[in-house]
């Protein structure tokens, strides 16, 4: 496939991932802001996060 060229499944596919990582991303704020509420560093938060990620399953 050649650069810049994309097909419609391609597309649609792209504009999927995008919604659904500015929905997950939108979660993650939430969750960020209600820790830090609760009197949590954002270092520690981020930290949080990591380890949560690498625990999802493959």
């Amino acid at each position: 496939m050649s650069t810049g060229t994309m097909t419609t499944t391609q597309h649609s596919n792209q504009l999927l991932e995008e919604l659904v990582a500015e929905e997950i991303s939108f979660q993650i704020d939430q969750i960020a802001e209600d820790l830090q509420r609760e009197g949590w560093p954002i270092a520690m938060v981020k930290r949080f996060m990591h380890v949560a990620v690498e625990r999802l399953p493959e």
